[in-house]
């Protein structure tokens, strides 16, 4: 039956002083106000003429998905927070469509909760500038799901089908390992997660890591920082985490293969991380598109990174079906 409409048309602004939530070394302080820019040396960017479907950015956003090379974060690539107790990731294939009574709140996670969700978009460009978490939204709302409120510091809003902007924590060339250790965004992590504290978060980070080289090894291990900070807010978050859209821009000849190497690790980090508390889904949007094609001026991307709005719809289908998989939101 349909849940109680309550849209939430607004996302207040902490403006209290804000909680460190995890181990993030601080690197600067409050949000950084390049957003990663087209400095990088592999990273082209956006080019937001292509395709008339987008509203131009806002003067405080960047599309370019490159972004400055820092250093590599010093974190122990072992650290495994939250793996006590742990439970299976579930996929976006095979899982139970069929919400349990309301024991829980009405949803499949096994997380107790009560009132709005708290739904976190956390990524890069894709998630910030792109239309999947607009029509994510778009659709949850047609489909009575629409006790839930989008939350984050940056506003998406671009001209996607007539989807409802939303905020997000998507942020234009940054890299998940640039979060942590003695990342150069390091600063920001623990005050998304104190100002949204975020019940849901669905993730897709790791496109620019993967542009500019970073290991396998290394992008795992500061999703495990970022999961850690999450739920040092809301030890009861549940995290949807991407096997990552296909990465075929133009002169990034490691790109496809580091994709797919990364992809093939998420399960077993997520099983790793996973508890009953907190459970980690792995949603694997990769499948979404067919790689071979996913190249500059195709009919699912702009460029061979950003997905054009046609493009978004495929991702944002799969991120719907994960959620009203698990009863949520």
């Amino acid at each position: 039956m349909p849940r109680a409409i309550r849209i939430l048309l607004t996302h207040a602004v902490l403006t209290s002083a804000l909680v460190s939530c995890g181990s993030g070394t601080p690197g600067s302080s409050g949000l950084s106000t390049n957003e990663g820019g087209s400095d990088g040396p592999t990273a082209p960017g956006h080019d937001a003429s292509a395709n008339t479907e987008f509203d131009a950015p806002s003067p405080d956003s960047s599309s370019a998905m490159g972004s400055p090379t820092g250093s590599d974060a010093s974190f122990d690539a072992n650290a495994n927070p939250g793996s006590d107790a742990a439970s299976p990731p579930v996929t976006d294939s095979g899982i139970d469509a069929t919400p349990d009574a309301d024991t829980d709140g009405g949803n499949d996670s096994g997380v107790t909760h009560s009132g709005i969700w708290r739904i976190m978009p956390l990524g890069d460009s894709i998630t910030g500038e792109m239309c999947p978490p607009q029509l994510l939204s778009q659709q949850l709302i047609e489909n009575d799901h629409t006790d839930f409120v989008f939350v984050g510091s940056n506003l998406n809003n671009q001209s996607c089908y007539g989807a409802p902007n939303v905020q997000t924590e998507g942020h234009g060339g940054y890299l998940v390992t640039d979060l942590v250790g003695n990342g150069i965004h390091a600063a920001e992590l623990p005050e998304w997660c104190a100002a949204d504290k975020a019940d849901i978060v669905v993730m897709q980070f790791g496109t620019n890591d993967v542009w500019n080289s970073k290991s396998t090894a290394s992008i795992l291990a500061a999703y495990s920082v970022v999961l850690a900070d999450l739920r040092a807010v809301n030890p009861k978050v549940i995290l949807f985490i991407a096997q990552i859209t296909p990465l075929n821009p133009a002169g990034c000849t490691n790109c496809e293969a580091g994709v797919v190497a990364l992809n093939a690790q998420i399960p077993a980090w997520a099983s790793s991380e996973s508890t009953a508390a907190s459970p980690v889904y792995v949603v694997d949007v990769f499948s979404a598109f067919d790689p071979t094609t996913y190249v500059p001026n195709s009919t699912d991307t702009v460029d061979g990174v950003h997905p054009d709005p046609a493009g978004s719809k495929l991702d944002a289908d799969k991120w719907y079906n994960a959620l009203v998989a698990q009863g949520l939101p």
